[in-house]
């Protein structure tokens, strides 16, 4: 899209003012053409939304859009109810609507009408809805013309029945949480046009509609936004919701029962109203229930190949970073882990032993030592999987492959697993197991989702671990320690509703990471986040932790944080 200028602003702007007759408010959305000028009939509906409803409550529905990644998708999707009742109501006093609703349809059809080469949710629907307003059946899926008869709101429903049945919707197809979150002001951009898989970056796009100039004035009509609710509003029954959870994460490693006595123990204090789901992946049996969902799905298999594809990318300097690491671990175990004596049937004889030849036929009368036992050690790998590792999906699978791989070459029992939250679950995804060295391949099945308990999922992981046979354990974390959940954090004051995320979210972090350090596991982390955030990394692993700015460095970096790990133990 071309640059938008000045006055082109000003003139959208005077488009909303007129369609609203009010001109007391800076709009939070303007609309632009591929050109950058103003397009008129999208600025009439964004001022007649305003005219005909109360907009504050409208501003809480796209609030709560903000934690999860295809906001746009979800913001876009609103807008079209909203036009689709809005258009209805001008219609009478604004006869010349229909006719710059046509062209804008015709504008969009020329434009993104064509079949697509792969399923992009808001351009089928939108492509249908302008069909539908120029006279034209389109052909849909059958999931897909119930989502939009659903969406296309209804010019008698007022802003009460709108918001109910607009949470309603996200909730039951798309499982959208209704909760406000206390956050930075950040408002994203209502796509209109052709998704190209990511985040449109920038404030405009074609046929879009874009930010107001002056964000910080936006929504500040209705203060009940920097509000939070005790916990995420769903329309799924909870054994809907745990469905839910197995569909799409995979089914469940611990039956209801071991799973509900291990929430009893672990969901306490601060995360008393979360609950856990404990996965290796496997595919349950549920079915896709939409087009939404398959697209979900058919996304998350691309991005398990787009990780593979990078690994063999780089295969040189991935396999000489695999043997260099482990290089460095065998030499750390060998220089700093105690001499062991075991028996053996041949070495030094043991005196007090000598019976047991003839008595018992017992050949291992003998003691050996064996320097650097390394069968006494394991090291867990655990992967922030939320969506803020989106960009970096790639690199983090690379990463926790090449450090599983270069403790299966010696033979230190390793588990690799990920984590990330939504609607009220942290998801823990096992992907090998410490007996299980072939695994390691599914690694790159690592796919980012949702938000990050950190603090909980390092709770969950220190659990486990203490239930390992072996007496010293590492846990390496691949995190940018930026923990962020929609779901606050608890405590005995009802009125306290502190998010989790920030300063809060950090310091229930490291408080997680001191427990398992005073349970004796060894927890050091591989940095994979922006300058920004190095204090958050500092704050919850003091000196144990390091950022690898690029695949070559990680075998000196990680060697390093693992031999001062093993010379301690």
């Amino acid at each position: 899209m071309n640059t938008v200028s000045e006055q082109q602003r000003r003139r959208a702007v005077n488009q909303i003012w007129n369609a609203a007759e009010n001109y007391s408010f800076v709009p939070d959305f303007k609309a632009f053409d591929e050109k950058g000028d103003a397009e008129l009939y999208w600025n009439c509906v964004i001022g007649a939304v305003r005219r005909h409803y109360e907009y504050g409550k409208l501003a809480q529905v796209f609030a709560s859009f903000q934690q999860y990644e295809e906001s746009d998708i979800y913001e876009g999707l609103l807008w079209l109810g909203l036009e689709n009742a809005v258009f209805q109501k001008e219609l009478p006093h604004r006869p010349v609507l229909e006719k710059l609703r046509q062209d804008y349809a015709r504008r969009y059809l020329k434009t993104y009408g064509a079949p697509l080469d792969d399923y992009h949710l808001y351009d089928c629907l939108a492509a249908a809805h302008y069909q539908r307003a120029l006279g034209i059946e389109p052909q849909m899926s059958r999931y897909d013309r119930k989502l939009l008869d659903e969406l296309e709101f209804s010019p008698e429903l007022d802003t009460d029945a709108i918001v109910v049945k607009a949470r309603e919707l996200f909730s039951r197809w798309f499982q959208i949480t209704a909760e406000e979150k206390k956050r930075e002001r950040r408002f994203p951009l209502i796509a209109l046009g052709r998704r190209n898989g990511k985040k449109a970056k920038g404030r405009y796009r074609k046929f879009g509609i874009g930010l107001a100039d002056h964000p910080s004035h936006a929504y500040e009509e209705n203060d009940e936004l920097l509000r939070r609710e005790d916990e995420p509003v769903t329309h799924l029954s909870a054994a809907q919701l745990r469905d839910f959870m197995a569909f799409k994460f995979g089914a469940p490693m611990f039956s209801e029962q071991e799973n509900t006595e291990l929430e009893r123990k672990l969901c306490s204090g601060s995360h008393s109203l979360c609950h856990l789901h404990f996965t290796r992946g496997v595919p349950d049996k549920g079915k896709i229930q939409n087009a939404f969902e398959a697209l979900r799905k058919e996304k998350e298999a691309k991005q398990v190949e787009r990780n593979r594809s990078y690994y063999r990318e780089h295969l040189s300097e991935n396999r000489t970073s695999i043997d260099r690491l482990a290089s460095r671990i065998r030499n750390s175990v060998l220089l700093y882990l105690q001499p062991s004596e075991i028996r053996s049937d041949s070495g030094k004889l043991d005196p007090a032993r000598i019976w047991r030849a003839g008595v018992l036929q017992d050949e291992k009368v003998f003691l050996r030592t064996e320097q650097g036992n390394m069968g006494d050690l394991s090291v867990d790998i655990l992967l922030d999987a939320s969506t803020s590792q989106c960009e970096r999906q790639e690199k983090v699978s690379t990463q926790g492959y090449l450090i599983a791989e270069a403790l299966t070459q010696c033979a230190i029992p390793c588990r690799v697993m990920s984590f990330c939250s939504m609607t009220g679950y942290t998801i823990l995804r096992v992907f090998r197991d410490y007996d299980k060295p072939r695994d390691n391949g599914k690694i790159f099945e690592y796919v980012s989702n949702g938000c990050n308990r950190d603090g909980l999922a390092i709770r969950a992981v220190h659990e486990l671990m203490t239930g390992s046979p072996y007496e010293n354990k590492i846990l390496i974390l691949l995190s940018d320690v930026k923990p962020h959940d929609a779901l606050r954090l608890f405590s005995d004051d009802s009125s306290d509703y502190t998010p989790y995320e920030k300063e809060a979210g950090v310091r229930d972090t490291a408080a997680e990471v001191r427990k398992a350090r005073a349970d004796g596991i060894a927890v050091i982390c591989v940095f994979t986040g922006e300058e920004e955030d190095l204090p958050n990394a500092k704050l919850v692993y003091n000196k144990d932790f390091s950022r690898i700015p690029s695949i070559d460095k990680l075998a000196d970096a990680v060697g390093t944080l693992l031999q001062n790990q093993i010379r301690n133990l």
